[in-house]
């Protein structure tokens, strides 16, 4: 039979290791993905720095641009040249092969450009110059793409 004094003491163990347990759990769901759009990501950048996120929005790979868009419109240089629009962050380091080659093609302004609608997964970074001749102020280093259907 337990003592009134050793039910309490296993008592109080028990709340401990569970509130350890849970405020583990709690911290480690901080640095999960966060599923963002693109004004949410541009509307306060710092806040996702160094962050896992998800972001829906169009690859395109040309000359010298690498980049996820908010959105492609047409160039006015050759009928039917798509470039990408709005909001604009470099991809480091490229995309899957895989998912490259399952990307639109096009050849009219010189050398081929790919694009189509993704989603990309990879940590975020902001604050310094990125790209092509530090052109741009963000990047995703990508850990997961995928093409969207109707891309």
């Amino acid at each position: 039979m337990i003592s009134a004094m050793g039910y309490i003491t296993k008592c109080m163990v028990t709340i401990g290791v569970m509130l350890l347990l849970l405020t583990f759990a709690l911290g480690c769901g901080q640095d999960r993905n966060q599923e963002v759009t693109f004004q949410e990501l541009l509307a306060n950048p710092s806040e996702y720095d160094g962050k896992s996120i998800t972001l829906e929005g169009f690859f395109f790979q040309g000359f010298e641009v690498q980049v996820i868009a908010e959105m492609l419109d047409y160039s006015g240089y050759a009928e039917g040249h798509l470039i990408p629009k709005g909001e604009m962050i470099w991809i480091e380091g490229g995309i899957p092969k895989e998912v490259y080659d399952g990307l639109y093609q096009q050849h009219m302004m010189g050398p081929e450009e790919r694009y189509g609608k993704v989603k990309v997964t990879g940590k975020f970074e902001y604050g310094e110059k990125y790209g092509h001749l530090g052109g741009y102020n963000s990047q995703i280093i990508p850990s997961r793409v995928e093409v969207l259907e109707g891309s």
